[in-house]
């Protein structure tokens, strides 16, 4: 009687380990940045969806990619939704911003369903401004 628990318990602690590693990344105005997602193989669903959340707001939906095609569906409403690509890599997929800007800041996050749990990645994009320098003669 005590096996199913035992089996789920066991795919509980699976599905935590599938959780990858959070990363986080500075760039400064108008550099470019790329997040990872990594085992979309493992994804039941053929899509893949980036969400933006910034720490006083809900998460915000950016874009879906279709992993079985790299086909980019981005009509959210995402204020920002012209600043994003994604592009399908090798058993994952990108979200690439090309021109960052200081808005951009924030933690990104791709998900997934596997069709048991979701396989989820965090990404902190922070934005420097890009300081002027100034040379004074003397």
């Amino acid at each position: 009687l005590h096996l199913p628990v035992c089996v789920s318990a066991a795919l509980v602690a699976m599905a935590a380990q599938l959780i990858q590693d959070d990363l986080t990344l500075t760039r400064r105005v108008g550099q470019s940045v790329s997040f990872s997602c990594q085992q979309i193989d493992q994804c039941s669903s053929d899509y893949v969806f980036w969400y933006q959340k910034k720490e006083t707001e809900t998460f915000r939906l950016i874009l879906r990619i279709d992993k079985s095609n790299g086909k980019i569906y981005s009509g959210y409403n995402h204020p920002q939704r012209d600043d994003f690509s994604a592009v399908n890599k090798q058993n994952g997929c990108e979200l690439k911003i090309e021109n960052v800007k200081l808005q951009h800041s924030a933690t990104y996050y791709c998900y997934c369903w596997t069709g048991s749990h979701i396989i989820e990645k965090k990404n902190v994009l922070s934005v420097n401004k890009v300081m002027s320098v100034r040379k004074i003669c003397v």
